[in-house]
């Protein structure tokens, strides 16, 4: 019965966050846009510190 609930619940949640998702879509996109140049440096910092340390 437990699992039944979970299982149950977890589909609604998914199909919850997908519909909210595509609702709006417009400004997720904006968020990763935004997001994904300073990710971008802060891992090539990371490899480059990496490349760069002292063995």
């Amino acid at each position: 019965m437990k699992k039944l609930v979970f299982i149950f619940l977890g589909f609604l949640l998914v199909i919850g966050g997908i519909t909210l998702t595509f609702r709006d879509w417009v400004f997720i996109h904006m968020v990763f846009r935004g997001c994904i140049g300073p990710l971008l440096a802060v891992i090539g910092m990371v490899l480059l510190t990496m490349a760069s340390s002292k063995d």
